[in-house]
């Protein structure tokens, strides 16, 4: 795929740029402060600090009392070049233009990008996720965004990996109100949070999570934000006994995902072992399974779509690809009338690594269509 020079030019400036922004945004969520880049500093002399970093999820979350009151304080940040390029309308069919690609194979996003924003821009993007997001939310977008530091550490150049790619758009405009829904969208490679906000509540499809490596250091914190999902499945899987397990059994798996990027509107084919009739603590260790997606989002909506899971229990079906071990390559889907769910390593997991994959989707309420 060609791509000009502009492009990769501010690709680069990202890179270098993005790691200073981080360090004054970590600082100033300790102190409370406002942060402001220090005279003569510069994205070249600034170290490498992982994205995750040592944000305080309630210092950041505690000016606003609403995503959409975070939100408008974003945009209120934003030059009007800048806001256009982040405001969509609700229905506009651009929200449809996401991948999990790295920005050299999927250039067009939308929104604007971490990258190129300025300290203060910046710090207000990072109280609007921690505000629309639960905590364990906030913290899983901010481990992906680190990996990406990670990748760039282990692999010169190639395909730009930074965490200053990833983007920042919505879907409507930000309001308490409730008289009519508005959505955002935030991602990059390995991520894309589609999340709409409509009577107080919030509705999470679709969103991928992916990361690679599947695990690293910062500073003494092992960060694996995804070891749960991976767990979670394989506890299952061996929790079931011969027959049910017999039944779940895939004969084949997709490369990655089945309903991931360019795939809305797809329902994969039913298969595997229907959940009805399982005794209730294997139904519950579905239930458990489906929350680690739902607890991206705050918690009284995370609530109210588990109970909706629960009561289609009766036509869920859960399929499973690989050995039980925990050491080969694996893959899973959870199926229901207003679920799917599909966890998917890409090789064999790796004790020092890995590369995992994922995607949460309801068919029946994508980017909050019935919300409408």
């Amino acid at each position: 795929m060609a791509h000009d020079s502009t492009t990769f030019a501010r690709w680069r400036h990202r890179a270098t740029r993005l790691p200073l922004v981080l360090a004054l945004l970590a600082a100033s969520a300790c102190d409370g402060g406002s942060a402001t880049p220090a005279a003569g500093a510069t994205g070249a002399e600034a170290p490498r600090v992982p994205a995750y970093g040592s944000f305080d999820y309630d210092q950041l979350r505690r000016r606003h009392d609403s995503s959409a009151a975070a939100a408008q304080a974003f945009l209120e940040t934003l030059s009007p070049a800048q806001r256009a390029e982040a405001v969509f309308a609700f229905d506009d069919p651009r929200r449809s233009r996401w991948s999990n690609l790295p920005p050299s194979m999927y250039p067009n996003r939308n929104g604007v990008a971490l990258g190129d924003l300025a300290a203060t821009q910046t710090e207000a993007l990072h109280r609007f996720l921690a505000t629309a997001l639960s905590a364990d939310g906030y913290a899983t977008a901010m481990a992906v965004v680190g990996a990406e530091d990670q990748l760039a550490q282990g692999f010169a150049g190639g395909l730009f990996w930074s965490s200053g790619n990833y983007w920042l758009a919505f879907f409507g405009e930000p309001s308490d109100a409730g008289e009519a829904p508005w959505g955002w969208q935030f991602g990059g490679h390995h991520l894309a949070i589609n999340m709409t906000v409509a009577g107080g509540r919030s509705y999470l499809s679709p969103t991928f999570v992916g990361i690679e490596p599947a695990q690293y250091m910062v500073g003494a914190e092992r960060v694996a934000p995804l070891a749960e999902h991976l767990a979670a499945g394989l506890a299952l899987v061996n929790a079931l006994d011969d027959r049910p397990r017999g039944e779940a059994l895939a004969a084949t798996r997709p490369g990655e995902t089945l309903t991931g990027a360019g795939k809305d509107g797809f329902v994969p084919a039913v298969e595997g072992a229907v959940v009805a009739g399982w005794s209730s603590a294997l139904q519950q260790q579905v239930l458990d399974l489906v929350a680690l997606w739902l607890r991206l989002m705050p918690a009284d909506s995370a609530a109210a779509r588990l109970a909706e899971v629960r009561e289609d229990l009766g036509g869920t079906y859960f399929a499973w690809h690989g050995d039980a071990s925990g050491t080969e390559a694996i893959y899973y889907r959870l199926q229901g009338p207003r679920l799917i769910v599909e966890f998917s390593t890409q090789g064999r997991v790796a004790a020092d690594g890995g590369h995992y994959h994922s995607i949460y989707r309801d068919p029946t309420n994508e980017y909050g269509a019935a919300t409408r």
